[in-house]
């Protein structure tokens, strides 16, 4: 099933190994724990929930960024295997993922106009 309401949680099912997080309402796999650390605060969120009621959806790709053009005032995440970037709406849509400040990359505007816009995250 498809849960929207779950957008930005970070999960695990119980004695799985793997997390994801909730996008679109779909699990999407994070593949790895440098994908994770390069997009999220910390792993104290991450919730063991029944994952096999929460439709998969693609994998995060490994590298997968938050980007912002040092000039302007969007924040984007950026997933190279979908080919897309995705606008993250505001500060709160930040916090509801637990998405990192810090880890915010310098990416020009020329670079990410080149990458098809996804959904918005709030």
């Amino acid at each position: 099933m498809n849960h929207p309401e779950l957008n930005g949680q970070r999960i695990t099912g119980p004695g799985n190994s793997a997390i994801y997080i909730v996008m679109d309402g779909q699990r999407r796999h994070i593949p790895d724990p440098w994908t994770f650390n390069r997009l999220f605060k910390d792993w104290s969120t991450v919730e063991v929930v029944d994952i096999a009621n929460i439709d998969e959806g693609p994998p995060i790709s490994e590298g997968a960024l938050l980007a912002k053009d040092p000039g302007t005032s969007p924040v984007w995440f950026v997933d190279h295997s979908q080919k897309l970037k995705h606008y993250i709406v505001s500060p709160q849509a930040m916090q509801r993922y637990n998405f990192n400040w810090s880890q915010i990359e310098p990416v020009s505007n020329y670079v990410l106009d080149a990458i098809k816009n996804g959904n918005n995250l709030s």
